[in-house]
């Protein structure tokens, strides 16, 4: 694929991993509001929540979970990347993230990045990739299905989507 960035990945340090928590818990309720999952703000933040503390009990070291800060061609970080040993499946890698800062967006770096992100999966034993993916993010459902996910659970606001690595 010669229309990939240059891209590397870098383990996610604590004061990073800090502010991308208190983003991502925001981020994940909003699109729980506009996904019609919850229709109250107080209960989309309790539930995100909730479900980070879920993913990462230990923080930047939770066992099991690969989270990486995306770094350009300069260096510069432009987005979070990373998935954990699925908690569903034997040998799969669930996605938690996938974002790319909005300055860098539209550039290929979301794209590189997860394929790169599948290669990583691949290269630490994981037969398959599974994500949850928000339907009104029709960039992101659009980039997973160029990469070969398909939808194999539908919620109503929200799908699962897998692919063999």
């Amino acid at each position: 694929m010669s229309d990939l960035r240059e891209i590397s990945f870098r383990k996610i340090n604590r004061e990073e991993f800090e502010i991308f928590e208190k983003w991502s818990i925001k981020n994940y309720a909003e699109n729980l509001i506009k996904s019609g999952d919850e229709k109250f703000l107080f209960k989309a933040k309790r539930a995100a929540k909730s479900e980070f503390k879920d993913v990462f009990p230990s923080g930047a070291d939770t066992e099991n979970n690969f989270l990486y800060v995306v770094l350009n061609e300069k260096g510069e970080g432009v987005g979070v990347i990373g998935y954990q040993k699925s908690p569903f499946e034997e040998n799969a890698a669930f996605v938690i993230e996938n974002v790319i800062k909005e300055e860098f967006r539209g550039m290929g770096y979301g794209k590189s990045a997860f394929v790169k992100l599948q290669e990583d999966a691949k290269k630490n034993g994981y037969i398959k990739m599974v994500l949850n993916a928000f339907k009104h993010s029709k960039i992101s459902l659009g980039m997973y299905e160029r990469n070969g996910f398909k939808t194999v659970e539908d919620y109503g606001g929200s799908v699962i989507m897998e692919k063999l690595l």
